[in-house]
């Protein structure tokens, strides 16, 4: 719950300050220490990470992103990029930690950070050329590149440093705790980005806001939902958080350097909605398993 008071706090304090818009090129970094935080103890392991649930994940972030892509077109190029940008965001690399507070499988959480991670830092780039031409901006070759370093750098220093300095990630494991500092930091410098745009910049209607916080709610109830229906009784939690629990940070970057602030409120407001409904779950833990 504090930590869930945290958050609305920096977005309450982005709404409030938004002078430190102009330190928004920091989330790619930020973004890389959260990672490299939470990836510290992190092994991964070929079994889990060949689970065919995996498989069932990846396919339902894309059938998701295609369908809700494909009806937000029927709207508006705006809201079909921020149906995919949300849709396609990869597992949180907070998934684990909350499925550890629900008593779940933390290894087939932790697979999906890292498979999904690296499949969308792929996959986005060289779809949203296609998907918004007038908006993508500088997604190329060197923008393919970009993304895969603010995943893959952070995994493979990790993984590394497992394999040939284990005492030194011994020595580290009390900065983890750094990894929720720094995702605050990050969300304040995405908010007040995003404020700063509405307010000296857009010119889009608020009723255009409304749309898109509608989308990421809708987003946000389908995957949480379709996760726990697909992965029934037996894997419901697991695939739950792995598909609705979302890297929106990567996605709030990814909006920020190559489309619009404007696409940015999408992820924005999928993090409200997923924290929401992670405290939900929190408050009601022992009749999950009953309810599943």
């Amino acid at each position: 719950m504090q930590k869930s008071l945290c958050l609305f706090g920096a977005i309450a304090l982005g709404v409030l300050l938004p002078q430190g818009h102009q330190y928004a090129y920091l989330i790619r970094y930020l973004i890389m220490m959260i990672l490299f935080c939470s990836l510290l103890d992190l092994k991964v392991d070929a079994k889990t990470a060949i689970n065919p649930r995996l498989g069932a994940v990846l396919a339902l972030m894309m059938a998701i992103a295609g369908l809700t892509a494909w009806v937000g077109s029927w709207f508006s190029p705006d809201l079909a990029l921020v149906a995919f940008v949300v849709a396609m965001a990869p597992t949180a690399a907070a998934a684990p930690v909350m499925t550890r507070f629900l008593d779940g499988r933390v290894d087939y959480v932790m697979a999906s950070v890292v498979v999904t991670n690296g499949f969308s830092a792929i996959a986005m780039p060289l779809v949203l050329p296609i998907l918004g031409p007038n908006h993508a901006v500088g997604i190329n070759f060197l923008g393919l590149i970009n993304t895969l370093t603010v995943v893959l750098l952070p995994l493979g220093v990790t993984q590394l440093m497992q394999r040939w300095t284990p005492q030194l990630i011994d020595k580290l494991q009390p900065i983890r705790s750094a990894g929720f500092y720094f995702w605050m930091a990050a969300i304040y410098l995405a908010t007040a980005k995003a404020t700063h745009f509405i307010e000296a910049e857009s010119t889009s209607p608020w009723s255009v806001i409304v749309e898109i916080a509608i989308v990421s709610l809708l987003l946000c109830a389908i995957n949480f939902g379709l996760g726990r229906w697909i992965g029934g009784y037996d894997w419901g939690q697991e695939m739950g958080q792995s598909l609705g629990q979302k890297n929106t940070l990567f996605s709030i970057w990814l909006c920020l350097t190559f489309l619009t602030p404007a696409i940015a409120l999408g992820p924005m407001f999928y993090i409200v909605f997923q924290n929401l409904y992670n405290s939900y779950l929190l408050a009601r833990k022992p009749q999950l398993k009953s309810s599943a």
